[in-house]
């Protein structure tokens, strides 16, 4: 994460909201002086030592910093960890979905986790039986506290959210299952020593280690991809070390599971896998320290933002159908971005990417769901070339400009063969029968003018994955026919898309349609002479030099002057306009840090100035009873500065998607 002026303010806001000024206070030095140790700290904050190891220890506890002790001098070293400071903004999405996904009671034990930065199963257990995650009742639609958000972006709508639990068990089965859910989907994860180290300290310790073998040094190439080979193992170990529990509930889940039904915030039926063998594994493991899997919490981010991406551009219904398939291909990716030091491409492996069949995608399919809708119907039997709908591609496609091209390298074509460049599950959709419907045992009983329910549903799921391949966005890619088709996400080139439709959406808010236009020729085309862009713009040549000009010193556009002699005379200089995209996204990112910054810096400013009213609000024998207890005027003051919080926060919230899918999706 590249760390300039706005991160590191807006990382030091963030930790001064949520945790005081101490904690803050002390990682502003870390990130503006480097790795430090205790006595320098004291030394740079003007803080002694006492007060230095208290915020220390408030930074560790919340993993926002790394730490090394040097094995000869016993002295430690401690360095800012500025990705884990800004993943706390995201802290209500995460709460969010959370709640909506698996439900009020991980809801509450993924808050407990984040408000503690990590916490032992044991406590975790202790504090379910002591009542600690139960509802808090609400009153004016909020929380007994007065305030039920974190960070704005976690607010509830005054839902009654008892129907999320179910009743088979007592709370103790309950939060047993409901942290082997967690740990198997990735949201928590197993709390290591080696996680306090900084991915440079650890790749020096490996590099140290393999090269105690060679007091005199690498000599030749097989030695030097003997250690690459080496380093990039160990650190791809270390990263395994804390997936064993993963990998074990992983395995107990599918040899022994049975399904228990369970209603979730937006209405839909959760399928709450219960395991006898799951409950004695974190019974097992009950000193095991936990921690939120932020890497993993934006994967299922990024799931929510492709899905409400397709709902927008083709229906709700193949939203539903693409968010299963999402859901369960995201079991097998553990982060959004690959980390090319650990992970090297082997082509001899063949395509590696995660794949999903269409009958894992029809048994994790709710019932809820009607895909009979959003799917045309054709009365003229034949009118669709089946060869062509279920045209095969092993590869993906490349990315040039702002559009997808359905192209392969040299070497990587298809074979022109009837028997692999389509997939034949589409002439046999509508023919084959299935045992069960979604786990219904007799929904096989019930024809629809001779196909079986469960037959019929599949094939219809099967035109909404359809649909999705066919996209000019690439939501979708059919590459294979096993299980009646395999389906996989090429998310680089659709996030890349993605990227390119919220910079037009940036850029046309700013400089209207004609600079869009212009913004797109030199991206399709490149370097384009200013005598010729009118021409290709349709627009006079006084409005372009107005518009790129405008453009230019907003950073936009750059521009590159080449003379046709010595004399660099205007008349004699070729002016050539063109268009670099990763320099406009560093800018836009970092006007977004800026505005962010800005929000919270205005959110202080009205907590100061009704400073009198919130010490009233939160008061113990106030806080719930506001509307009751507070005087007219004071509560209707405390409402504005709620509405204005509300506002602030919401808008920090939404450019933090900016930044998501510019930076981390």
């Amino acid at each position: 994460m590249l760390v300039t002026k706005n991160v590191a303010e807006l990382c030091v806001l963030l930790i001064s909201e949520l945790y005081g000024q101490l904690p803050s206070r002390i990682f502003a030095d870390l990130l503006g002086r480097g790795r430090s140790s205790i006595a320098q700290l004291a030394q740079h904050t003007s803080l002694n030592q006492r007060q230095v190891r208290h915020g220390i220890a408030v930074l560790i506890q919340l993993n926002l910093i790394f730490h090394l002790t040097d094995q000869d001098s016993g002295l430690t070293n401690y360095e800012a960890n500025p990705q884990a400071a800004y993943d706390l903004v995201r802290t209500g999405k995460i709460l969010d979905m959370t709640r909506t996904k698996y439900g009020h009671h991980a809801h509450s034990l993924v808050h407990e986790i984040l408000l503690q930065g990590h916490a032992k199963i044991s406590d975790l257990i202790e504090g379910s039986k002591n009542g600690l995650f139960t509802r808090e009742e609400t009153v004016n639609g909020t929380t007994s506290n007065g305030h039920n958000h974190v960070n704005g972006n976690g607010i509830t709508n005054g839902i009654d959210d008892s129907e999320l639990e179910y009743s088979e068990g007592g709370p103790d089965e309950q939060t047993f299952d409901t942290l082997a859910q967690l740990i198997a989907a990735g949201i928590l994860e197993p709390v290591l020593p080696m996680m306090y180290q900084s991915p440079q300290d650890l790749k020096s310790a490996a590099e140290q280690e393999f090269m105690a073998d060679f007091p005199t040094g690498l000599r030749g190439s097989k030695q030097t991809a003997e250690f690459e080979k080496f380093v990039r193992e160990k650190l791809r170990d270390n990263r395994g070390e804390n997936t064993a529990l993963k990998r074990r509930l992983e395995n107990e889940y599918m040899l022994n599971h049975k399904p228990k039904r369970r209603k979730l915030t937006n209405g839909t039926i959760s399928d709450a896998y219960v395991s006898t063998g799951a409950r004695h594994i974190i019974a097992q493991e009950s000193d095991t320290v936990l921690r939120v899997n932020y890497g993993k919490c934006t994967v299922e981010l990024r799931n929510l933002k492709l899905e409400r991406y397709v709902e927008d551009m083709i229906g709700d219904t193949t939203a539903k159908v693409y968010a299963t398939l999402l859901a369960v291909l995201s079991r097998k990716i553990s982060r959004c971005q690959v980390d090319r030091s650990i992970e090297v491409e082997d082509d001899n492996d063949g395509p590696s990417e995660p794949r999903v069949t269409t009958q894992e995608i029809f048994e994790h399919l709710s019932l809820s769901v009607d895909v009979s809708t959003g799917i045309g119907m054709l009365q003229d039997e034949g009118a669709i070339n089946v060869r062509s709908a279920e045209k095969l591609r092993r590869y993906p496609p490349r990315l040039k400009g702002s559009t997808l091209k359905q192209t392969l390298e040299e070497g990587e074509e298809i074979e022109e063969s009837d028997d692999e460049d389509y997939d034949h599950s589409g002439e046999a959709a509508a023919n084959f029968g299935l045992h069960d419907q979604n786990g219904d045992n007799d929904a096989d009983l019930k024809p629809h003018h001779g196909t079986p329910v469960g037959s019929r549903r599949l094939h219809q799921m099967r035109q909404h994955l359809l649909i999705l391949t066919e996209s000019t966005q690439g939501f979708v890619r059919h590459c294979g026919e096993a299980d009646f088709g395999e389906w996989t996400v090429d998310f680089e080139p659709l996030l890349q898309h993605l990227k390119f439709v919220e910079l037009d959406m940036i850029i046309e808010n700013r400089f209207g349609r004609r600079g869009l236009r212009l913004t797109r020729i030199l991206r399709e085309k490149g370097k384009i002479d200013d005598k010729t862009l009118p021409g290709l713009a349709l627009m006079k040549k006084p409005d372009v030099h107005v518009k790129m000009a405008e453009m230019e010193m907003a950073g936009f556009l750059d521009v590159q002057e080449v003379p046709r002699d010595n004399n660099r005379a205007a008349a004699r200089t070729i002016f050539f306009w063109f268009f670099d995209l990763d320099r406009t996204l560093q800018r836009i990112l970092d006007n977004t840090y800026k505005s962010m910054v800005r929000c919270l810096q205005r959110l202080e400013v009205e907590r100061r100035k009704k400073e009198s009213v919130l010490e009233v609000a939160e008061r113990k024998d106030v806080q719930g009873k506001e509307e009751g207890k507070l005087r007219g005027d004071i509560y209707n003051d405390y409402l504005q500065f709620l509405d204005l919080e509300k506002k602030l926060l919401g808008q920090v919230a939404r450019l933090d998607d900016i930044v998501s899918v510019f930076r981390d999706f």
